[in-house]
């Protein structure tokens, strides 16, 4: 017998465990439902629409700069003359191969061009001998377009314009993030409200039912039931209100909360966080997040862009001074005798304009972008460091904020409960308790309102500078 109950008792330790188990399984199963401000942040990167438009005008960028860097592409030509019929048959042909450098605007050019036949006097220079002529040589800038030209400052823009491009999408996806943040948090705040008011709609009903056996046995008056009713119609319309604010609140929210095509998607309520405090992080330091802000980015590149331009400018203010330098050699024979088969030519070219207006006007230009880019890169880090602190005094104040309202809505409730304790003792009043009740809860909606505002607050500081979902 003893035996039965201890195996029995066992049985009846493990069913009240698995019993126990039963709610952390439920809340584990519902908090993995939940809509969490990451989820809805990943969504937007991917898929929210300003942003694929600003990811393709960094791709443009990158075309560009590789339409820039055809510049430096090698070139092939090729000519051929052939004269089959008449006074002097012969045929010519030449090709030759030319290469830009990156290095001091040099230029490398290599060929070969074979001409036999009869030849009047004057083309005799078409004439080689039987096995052609090779030549070989390069061109060099001494100082306009040494340093820099058209062509390498192209290039160079088109990737600084790549990089500004990428600034430009993160400062883009900041400005959404912030706007996904806001509408987040309105949506947690009316499902928290919506909370709040069927709390409140709860009690009234369940009074009701109390209130009606204490009428009915001549211990309230009957107008205790009708102001009950009241009461339970006027928290009817605050819940009807606030499930309209929600509703519209998840609108707003499907705007940035998108599917995996793309379309947007409308959070149930259900999938509502059950609370508002998330998990704390670090908050980022203001001096560092400043420094790397996406906005300032940017304007350094600008300026890059801007420098090269009045570098250009400046090259232009030069005057032409080329040198030439080319060698060629003959094989065969029968070539024009008077030609040597082997030779060196060196050549300068030198050109000066003379007022050189078009490149002074340049230089005042680029040289003016440069002192608005410097204006503009200040006042815009004046106007960030002021919205940065802002955010974290409102962090430090909101925090205060939370810790009183808290207290005040215990002390409330710990009223509104012994109100409601005097009343079924008849020693108050039904309006008495009415008034707690509201009450109570305007000072938990408060509550929850300085809750939702900490968090956004500090997401909005987490996302500052940064769309890093990972820190």
């Amino acid at each position: 017998m003893s035996r039965f109950f201890a195996h029995n008792g066992f049985k009846y330790k493990l069913i009240l465990g698995f019993i126990s188990f039963l709610p952390s399984v439920v809340c584990m199963a519902s908090e993995h439902h939940q809509l969490t401000l990451d989820q809805v942040l990943q969504s937007v990167s991917h898929y929210y629409p300003k942003i694929k438009i600003a990811r393709l005008e960094i791709t443009k960028a990158q075309g560009a700069h590789l339409s820039a860097l055809g510049k430096f592409d090698p070139s092939l030509d090729a000519t051929t003359r052939s004269q089959p019929a008449g006074g002097y048959i012969n045929n010519y042909g030449d090709t030759q191969i030319s290469v830009p450098t990156f290095y001091n605007g040099v230029k490398l050019f290599a060929g070969y061009r074979n001409g036999n036949g009869n030849w009047p006097i004057y083309y005799q220079n078409y004439l080689t001998n039987s096995g052609g002529e090779y030549r070989a040589g390069l061109s060099l800038p001494l100082l306009r377009d040494r340093l820099i030209d058209k062509e390498r400052t192209n290039l160079l823009t088109t990737a600084e314009s790549i990089e500004l491009k990428k600034h430009d999408s993160e400062a883009i996806k900041i400005k959404i993030y912030q706007e996904t943040i806001k509408a987040y948090w309105q949506w947690v705040e009316a499902g928290l409200q919506l909370k709040t008011f069927r709390q409140l709609l709860k009690l009234a009903r369940k009074r009701q039912v109390a209130i009606e056996q204490q009428a009915n046995q001549g211990d309230l008056a009957q107008l205790a039931i009708t102001e009950n009713m009241q009461q339970i119609v006027q928290r009817e319309q605050l819940l009807n209100q606030g499930m309209m604010i929600l509703e519209q609140a998840a609108i707003n929210l499907s705007l940035y909360y998108r599917d995996e095509r793309g379309n947007p998607k409308i959070p149930l309520e259900k999938s509502l966080p059950t609370h508002v405090l998330m998990q704390s992080r670090q908050l980022a330091q203001g001096v560092p997040q400043l420094a790397r802000h996406p906005a300032l980015k940017k304007l350094q590149n600008y300026s890059k862009i801007i420098r090269l331009k009045r570098d250009l400018a400046k090259n232009e203010l030069l005057p032409n001074l080329d040198a030439t330098a080319s060698t060629f050699k003959q094989y065969g024979s029968g070539g024009y005798p008077a030609l040597i088969p082997e030779a060196a030519f060196i050549g300068v070219t030198f050109k000066f304009p003379v007022l050189q207006r078009e490149a002074k006007g340049k230089l005042i230009r680029t040289q003016s972008e440069l002192e608005q880019i410097r204006a503009e890169k200040k006042f815009m880090y004046e106007q960030l460091r002021n919205e940065l602190t802002n955010l974290y005094i409102g962090i430090r104040r909101i925090h205060q904020q939370v810790a009183f309202l808290k207290k005040e809505y215990h002390l409330a409730l710990k009223v509104q409960q012994g109100e409601t304790k005097k009343f079924h003792e008849g020693d108050s009043t039904l309006f008495l308790v009415n008034q707690r009740e509201q009450l109570t809860t305007q000072v938990q909606l408060n509550w929850i309102n300085a809750q939702v505002q900490q968090e956004e607050l500090k997401h909005l500081v987490r996302f500052f500078s940064s769309t890093n979902l990972e820190k």
